[in-house]
């Protein structure tokens, strides 16, 4: 695997990269909803993004990369839909146990989904530390809302 990083949003300058970065991860997305892990293929991702394969490569420098940068991204809409309803629950403990499930709910609608995205954040090594970072802190932020 590569050593470099993900170019992340905050690191794209124009709407034009931020949209290229959106339609890979769209692919993405869509590729492991309809096969899984092995579905999401840089060519296939390419192709469905309507980028050159090098583009991808610059943008995402591995598969492991891309499908970890997927998982933050589905992760932060989870975020943006528990900040926008309130947290059942008249405990701390009771407020956590709710967010899980809502999140678990999520991810066992689209099953191939969530075995790709799940499958790549266990076989991530250090070159995709700074992403893992970033799910992680997703993961905390939404849990201490709690």
């Amino acid at each position: 695997m590569s050593s470099a990083n993900s170019l992340a949003v905050e690191d794209l300058g124009s709407a034009a990269q931020r949209d290229r970065r959106k339609r890979i991860l769209d692919a993405t997305i869509s590729l492991a909803s309809q096969g899984g892990f092995d579905a999401v293929q840089m060519r296939a991702v390419a192709e469905q993004a309507d980028v050159a394969l090098g583009t991808l490569y610059r943008y995402f420098p591995s598969k492991i990369h891309l499908l970890v940068s997927a998982l933050q991204r589905e992760f932060e809409r989870t975020e943006v839909a528990l900040r926008d309803r309130p947290i059942e629950g008249d405990t701390t403990a009771e407020r956590v146990i709710s967010v899980l499930k809502r999140t678990t709910r999520g991810m066992q609608s689209d099953p191939k989904l969530t075995e790709a995205l799940t499958r790549a954040f266990m076989f991530a090594d250090a070159s995709v530390a700074a992403e893992i970072h970033q799910v992680g802190m997703l993961l905390t932020s939404m849990l201490i809302r709690v």
